[in-house]
């Protein structure tokens, strides 16, 4: 019997942040809050909905149901931001507000690269600070000894870094080329 998935070429390293992903979600499910635990599901799983989308979809899924999909974890996400905003919780706060300009710089990536082109070191150096930015969160959490949102953190910097930013060509400036004379 064949195996439908058999054809798909995905990296090891992939693989093992995205079991590290489900892992952390699992954690945060038995050891923290119903909304870490949901916050860390609904990331995970639109992180898989971006690959798919980045990567060509051979699911047997329409585009308009990823569309959908997204679009409905896009509203949990919200939530979340809403829940930890309301329970005064600073650090999720300001970790979500980062990630919300991270997704949003992507999406614009994805659906104007027309923009992205003739604005592309604004765009570097708005990727790069955001990535600082959530690298400075992660410290903060390791300050306090939050272990497991430290980990998570760090976890998700790589996920994101590697998976959909391809951090090395992203640290690669983009510069335009001169010719000598």
């Amino acid at each position: 019997m064949s195996n439908p998935l058999s054809s798909l070429q995905y990296p090891k390293s992939k693989l093992l942040i995205l079991a590290l992903l489900s892992l952390n979600a699992v954690i945060y499910a038995i050891f923290d809050t119903l909304t870490t635990a949901i916050d860390a599901l609904t990331w995970l799983i639109l992180l898989v909905i971006y690959e798919l989308e980045t990567h060509g979809n051979q699911l047997p899924v329409t585009e308009k149901t990823l569309q959908r999909a997204r679009n409905a974890l896009i509203t949990v996400i919200i939530w979340v931001f809403f829940s930890y905003l309301h329970d005064s919780e600073w650090l999720d706060v300001g970790n979500s507000l980062l990630w919300f300009a991270l997704i949003a710089l992507m999406e614009l990536e994805v659906r104007r690269p027309d923009i992205v082109i003739r604005h592309a070191s604004v765009c570097w150096i708005l990727t790069i600070g955001l990535f600082a930015g959530l690298l400075v969160m992660a410290g903060l959490w390791l300050w306090q000894q939050a272990w497991l949102d430290a980990y998570d953190a760090l976890l998700w910097i790589a996920a994101f870094g590697f998976i959909e930013a391809d951090i090395f060509q992203l640290l690669k400036r983009k510069l335009p080329k001169i010719n000598p004379q």
